[in-house]
């Protein structure tokens, strides 16, 4: 089906609008989520938003030693947004997990303290013994001591 005032079909047309909304909350420095179906374009749209951000953005990034921050579900997303960009130092793409992982990971005591209570750790650490002062990893998805 074709939209007669677009000349486009109804797709292009929501993704196009969806790339709108998504620049204009860039512009306006608003988060986003972006919440679509297996093969609806959201790694398209990332990499898009990356790259105006780049195009945008790159000399104040350089100047303040910042970077964009993506955050996806899939190490697979993850490896494609990375490629799409060139692996740009302007861009810190990571899972969800390990963004989280590098933001806790440091608190080692504390985590060391909870892991007992969380039901896959007990299972890790009923086959390795004591955790004692072993550290904790999580790394490319896998959790160990």
């Amino acid at each position: 089906m074709i939209d007669s005032q677009e000349g486009k079909n109804p797709a292009e047309v929501a993704s196009e609008r969806a790339l709108a909304s998504v620049f204009q909350c860039l512009d306006q420095r608003k988060h986003f989520c972006l919440e679509a179906g297996a093969g609806a374009g959201k790694t398209y749209t990332l990499v898009k938003a990356l790259q105006y951000l780049m195009d945008r953005d790159e000399i104040n990034l350089v100047r303040q030693h910042q970077r964009v921050a993506c955050i996806t579900f899939t190490n697979v997303a993850k490896a494609e947004i990375e490629a799409r960009t060139d692996r740009s130092p302007l861009i810190h793409c990571d899972t969800i997990h390990a963004f989280c992982w590098s933001l806790i990971g440091r608190f080692q005591h504390q985590v060391r303290l909870q892991l007992p209570n969380i039901e896959k750790w007990a299972e890790i650490l009923a086959e390795k013994g004591e955790i004692g002062q072993r550290e904790i990893k999580y790394t490319l998805g896998y959790r160990g001591v």
